[in-house]
């Protein structure tokens, strides 16, 4: 995912840096039980989160509250984690977890020393950052947040970024089922990581793979076992990879499948006797083989009819 920047210009820039030292200090915990709770109602998301690291006491009150339905996502761009988080109830709004140094620019007077807020406002649209003080280890950091943000709030991981082999074993641990996993190249080196994956984690709607990092060259005619699948570069995948599998959509990039098994492929899918599930199908494939003839051994023998301007998913071959 490419890093994007947003617009900052001085009068849509809110930031409020914690201080380290306050001369007036409220005793906010002291305060009577329904006083406290309606207290928390009334916070931002962010500072929901601030508040529930103060003790042992401040996050179980913080959990008493009932929440509407928040997405959160451990996301990765370039070599930045963050977390992202989306409240049903306010659909205009983003909110942002991830280290203070990269939206800091060299034209400010003075860099933050603590963590602080900050918010950019897009029109009707408005992400608020929660920037905290960068320990070296942003990846554990995150994983010990995202932990925090999921007990606080009592809502599961929507969607995970996998950058690093630490971070599987970490989510098979934690919440081994996920709606949206993204397995960045290089992280999966072996056929048994990839194995451990395809066994320990249940991914319920979309699972993206990218390459695997092994100068070996790696062969499974194992299913893929999650109901979509996007493979970037996957040589790997073999014709009975795709035929034993109850895969709805299926994108494979960068495919050693030859003409004849696309053909093979096809006649199944339209027998009937495999690819029962499958609703969408796409191989990408580099030959040096003329276009024209490819096309037609890889229909060879098909019943085919004639596309009716549907841009949608294909119903027939």
């Amino acid at each position: 995912m490419p890093r994007k920047r947003f617009p900052r210009p001085k009068q849509l820039t809110n930031r409020n840096k914690l201080k380290k030292k306050s001369k007036v200090r409220f005793p906010i915990l002291k305060l009577p039980r329904v006083v406290l709770l309606e207290c928390i109602e009334n916070l931002d998301v962010l500072e929901i989160i601030l508040f529930s690291l103060l003790s042992k006491r401040a996050k179980s009150m913080a959990k008493l509250i009932h929440w509407n339905l928040l997405d959160i996502t451990f996301g990765h761009d370039d070599e930045d984690p963050y977390i992202l988080l989306t409240l049903s109830s306010n659909p205009g709004h983003t909110w942002v977890i991830r280290y203070k140094d990269f939206y800091e620019e060299e034209e400010e007077e003075e860099s933050p020393e603590y963590s602080y807020f900050k918010s950019y406002l897009t029109g009707p649209q408005a992400k608020h950052y929660l920037f905290l003080k960068n320990d070296g280890n942003a990846i554990e950091g995150m994983k010990k947040m995202v932990e925090l943000i999921c007990e606080v709030f009592r809502f599961s991981i929507c969607g995970i970024y996998i950058v690093e082999e630490s971070q599987i074993d970490w989510i098979v641990k934690f919440q081994p089922e996920v709606r949206h996993v993204y397995i960045k190249n290089n992280v999966v080196t072996s056929v048994e990581t990839l194995d451990h994956v395809f066994k320990n984690i249940k991914v319920t709607e979309h699972f993206v793979l990218g390459s695997i990092g092994t100068e070996k060259e790696t062969k499974s005619k194992e299913s893929i076992p999650y109901r979509s699948v996007s493979i970037w570069s996957s040589s790997w995948v073999t014709l009975p990879t795709v035929l034993n599998g109850n895969n709805s959509i299926i994108r494979l990039i960068d495919s050693k499948l030859t003409p004849k098994d696309i053909n093979t492929i096809l006649k199944e899918w339209q027998m009937g006797t495999k690819l029962q599930n499958l609703e969408y199908l796409e191989i990408e494939i580099f030959t040096t083989q003329d276009l024209e003839s490819l096309s037609n051994e890889a229909v060879k023998d098909l019943n085919l009819t004639e596309s009716d301007g549907n841009d949608g998913r294909p119903r027939t071959v």
